[in-house]
C-alpha cells in the first residue's frame, strides 16, 4: 500500500511540474505583435483617411484589450483613458516627440533602426560637431525610452524579464517594416541597408 501511495504522489508531483512548465513557456506573441503594431503606427502616424471608430488611437485600443476591466466590456474613450496603462502612453508620446525630431536624420541617412528595435547613428555626413552631439543625445534618450517601453509592454502582458528579447525582436520587426523606403535598417546579420 505504501508503494502504491508513493507512486501516486510521484505521478501527481510530475503532473504538477509539467503543468508549471507549460505555463512558464507560454509567450503571448500575438498580443505583443498587436501592441507593437499599435504603438509604431501611433508613433509613425497614420493616413488621415483611415480614421478609427470613436476617433480612438490604436494604442488606446490595445490598452483596452490588456486592461482586465475593459477586456470584456464596451467602453468609451474616457473610460479607456482612465483605465489604461499610463506608463505605456507616456513612453509612446515621448518616442513620438523624439520621432518628429529624428525624421530628417532618418531621411538623410544619419540614423538607422537596429535589428533589435533601437536607433543607431549610421553616418555623420553633413553634420557638424554640435549637430552630432545633439543627435547622440537624442538617439540615447530615444533608446532609453524604447528600453522602458519594451519592459512596460512585457510587464503589462505578464511576460517575464527573461523573455524581453522576444518583445524587442517583435518591435524591431514592426519599426523596420513600417519605416518608409530610403531609411537605413540593420539586417539580421548586422549589415546596414537602405530600405
Amino acid at each position: 500500500m505504501f508503494k502504491k501511495t508513493a507512486q501516486v504522489l510521484t505521478f501527481l508531483s510530475l503532473l504538477s511540474f509539467v503543468a508549471c512548465v507549460t505555463v512558464n513557456i507560454y509567450f503571448p506573441a500575438a498580443k505583443v505583435e498587436r501592441a507593437a503594431e499599435d504603438i509604431v503606427e501611433d508613433v509613425y502616424g497614420t493616413d488621415p483617411k483611415q480614421e478609427t471608430k470613436d476617433d480612438q488611437s490604436s494604442l488606446e485600443t490595445f490598452l483596452a484589450l490588456i486592461t482586465p476591466q475593459a477586456a470584456h466590456a464596451q467602453v468609451s474613450k474616457a473610460d479607456i483613458d482612465q483605465k489604461s496603462n499610463s506608463a505605456i502612453r507616456g513612453l509612446k508620446q515621448s518616442i513620438a516627440a523624439n520621432h518628429k525630431k529624428l525624421v530628417s536624420y532618418y531621411n538623410s541617412g544619419n540614423v538607422g533602426i537596429t535589428k533589435d528595435g533601437y536607433l543607431k547613428i549610421v553616418s555623420k555626413d553633413g553634420l557638424n560637431i554640435k549637430q552630432t552631439a545633439a543627435l547622440r543625445r537624442l538617439v540615447s534618450q530615444d533608446n532609453n525610452t524604447r528600453d522602458q517601453l519594451y519592459a512596460e509592454v512585457a510587464a503589462s502582458l505578464n511576460i517575464p524579464g527573461s523573455e524581453i528579447e522576444k518583445v524587442k525582436a517583435i518591435f524591431a520587426q514592426e519599426w523596420q517594416g513600417r519605416a518608409p523606403s530610403g531609411w537605413f535598417i540593420q539586417t539580421a546579420n548586422g549589415k546596414w541597408q537602405r530600405k
